[in-house]
């Protein structure tokens, strides 16, 4: 921070401009950088070089603003949104197979205006105007339990006024008493417009990568979930997708804007919100499997890398409140059991494979040459 204030600031005083500062002073983030920037801008506000207004936080969480009264929390839903491009559709199918996998059913609903969700699943229904018969549904569910993943398409601006607000939301009530999860994808538009809808989901995942004006939008959505009042402590969640060679690295100044990098190697949000933080790292692999299954109804959830795997089991027991650590004994046994398929799947061990299997056979036939000639000389 203090590198950031410096550097910026260094810049525009030697461009003879009016600048402007408003600053969040929050007590409880203290430390000797922070302090020494409040040392610099209250110097330089008293040579009137900039003009300085600072915010006092309060403590306290902000106090939940009143929603209409026929907004109800929903256990088992989960809001998914964020910038497009994000891969918050991937995540959602692959996380539908993973709960399939467990044996549950799973019920989304894209708000998205592409509607991307229906490229993956073929069991695709529209929300608007539905009459959802919860019998017929339920007799669905129980002759394919193990394949149900079920699309209703829906997109925001269709929700124009408060009575179509409130019948979306008395159908996602009725989907969610018939499936097991229920997965909200919502895009960035659906967060600014109508952000109310946003009060039944359980946990809300906000979704971003490594891009700057992606970063600058999940911020922007935490500060929208903020001013709403909502209490975000245990229920909005970062998802960071990351390329493998970024993986572990925060090298933007937009990152370090919201993020700092704990012990661990998990990373924290500065935005104080009380978030969790995951990050799915990216591979080759990955997006074959995402193509593939688009292409091919292949498996995303069986093809990806170990790692995006591992991430979205901790994801699926973060919703369920099952306590997870970054390694534990079964991780070892898959992660060695990943590794070693990995290995036996190079080239290089393929063509020794191959050389092995050429020489057993060359073994075998001098052994019936050599059988054969010594059976030739007896006779």
């Amino acid at each position: 921070m203090k590198e950031i204030v410096f550097e910026v600031l260094n810049y525009l005083l030697s461009l003879d401009v009016d600048i402007h500062v408003k600053l969040i002073y929050n007590v409880t983030l203290c430390n000797d950088d922070i302090e020494q920037c409040m040392i610099l801008l209250n110097r330089l506000n008293k040579h009137k070089l900039i003009k300085l207004e600072i915010i006092h936080k309060s403590l306290e969480l902000p106090k939940e603003k009143k929603v209409s009264l026929w907004i109800k929390k929903l256990k088992n839903t989960f809001f998914f949104t964020g910038a497009g491009n994000t891969g918050k559709t991937s995540l959602i199918s692959a996380l539908s197979e993973l709960c399939n996998e467990k044996g549950h059913t799973v019920a989304l609903i894209d708000l998205t205006e592409n509607n991307k969700l229906i490229n993956y699943f073929t069991n695709i229904y529209s929300l608007l105007g539905a009459n959802l018969q919860e019998s017929f549904i339920k007799e669905r569910i129980k002759d394919n339990r193990e394949e149900v993943v079920d699309v209703y398409t829906c997109n925001y601006k269709s929700l124009i006024n408060s009575k179509e607000e409130r019948i979306f939301c008395e159908s996602i009530e009725k989907i969610s008493s018939i499936y097991d999860y229920v997965f909200v994808n919502a895009d960035i538009n659906t967060a600014y417009m109508k952000s109310e809808i946003f009060y039944i989901g359980e946990k809300i995942f906000l979704v971003h990568d490594f891009m700057p004006t992606k970063i600058n939008s999940a911020k922007q959505i935490l500060l929208k979930f903020n001013e709403l009042g909502m209490n975000t402590k245990g229920n909005i969640s970062l998802i960071y997708n990351k390329m493998v060679k970024c993986y572990f690295d925060i090298g933007f100044i937009e990152e370090k804007i919201i993020f700092k990098k704990a012990s661990n190697k998990r990373l924290i949000p500065l935005v104080d919100l009380k978030c969790e933080t995951f990050e799915i790292p990216y591979s080759k692999k990955t997006m074959k499997a995402i193509i593939n299954h688009i292409s091919h109804k292949s498996s995303i959830i069986n093809n990806v890398a170990y790692s995006y795997r591992r991430n979205a089991d901790y994801i699926y027991k973060y919703i369920n409140n099952i306590p997870y650590t970054e390694i534990d004994n079964i991780d070892i046994v898959e992660y060695a059991k990943s590794f070693f398929e990995g290995i036996m799947k190079h080239t290089y061990i393929k063509n020794i494979k191959k050389e092995v299997c050429k020489s057993r056979m060359h073994v075998k036939n001098f052994k019936k040459i050599a059988s054969y000639l010594i059976h030739s000389k007896l006779l």
